[in-house]
């Protein structure tokens, strides 16, 4: 747990405007681009699987998540999840954490005025509710890896 708040801590302090939405795009300036990024710009969501929940189910809507933008045409972006890893106290090694997760979503698409809404949009958020609470997004310059 002390791990989950200094990462909590850490991300408070890095966090640029939040995003309220497990599917929001970096909010460009007021020229429409984002600011320069020598990488690749990216949506960060340290989300936590709701008691009702399962990791199953949140997995579940990021595959859907990722369904729409392909059907829509978006193929540049990629979303993919982490999960954080914790110390176990009675073993003092590490393991995963079974209700914390790092998302990714790198080079979101900026849809201005879309409301995405369609039965497919709606599936997917309902699959977020219904597993997870969003804690934090941020948006972030991701340094190319390679």
């Amino acid at each position: 747990m002390r791990n989950l708040v200094v990462l909590a801590a850490v991300f408070g302090l890095l966090q640029a405007p939040t995003a309220l939405s497990q599917t929001a795009a970096p909010h460009p300036g007021a020229d429409g681009a984002p600011p320069p990024c020598d990488g690749d710009i990216a949506n960060v969501r340290l989300t936590e699987i709701s008691p009702t929940g399962t990791m199953e189910g949140y997995l579940k809507a990021v595959a859907g998540h990722k369904a729409w933008y392909r059907a829509h045409g978006f193929k540049d972006n990629e979303i993919f999840v982490s999960r954080i890893m914790v110390m176990d106290p009675a073993t003092k090694s590490l393991k995963y954490s079974n209700t914390h997760v790092l998302a990714f979503h790198i080079r979101p698409p900026y849809m201005p005025g879309s409301t995405g809404h369609d039965p497919a949009w709606d599936a997917f958020h309902q699959q977020y509710r219904e597993n997870s609470d969003l804690k934090q997004s941020f948006n972030v310059c991701m340094p190319k890896a390679r």
